[in-house]
């Protein structure tokens, strides 16, 4: 799967729902999976575009090993 910056997510979300653009067409433009498509359109409409906000929490080796 490519790297999508923030503005390629909203633009997914806006062509998903504005333009009823779906799955295939978008994962054959940008580049990604139609799970993924789908799974990112879904994450937007249950939390918002607040939810890419949010970054992506690495954790080390340490760390999962204590838990």
């Amino acid at each position: 799967m490519s790297k999508l910056t923030k503005q390629d997510k909203i633009h997914i979300f806006e062509e998903w729902t504005l333009e009823d653009k779906r799955g295939t067409y978008l994962s054959k433009k940008y580049g990604v999976n139609i799970a993924n498509i789908n799974y990112l359109v879904s994450l937007i409409k249950m939390h918002g575009l607040s939810i890419l906000d949010k970054p992506y929490a690495h954790y080390s080796k340490e760390f999962k090993e204590c838990f």
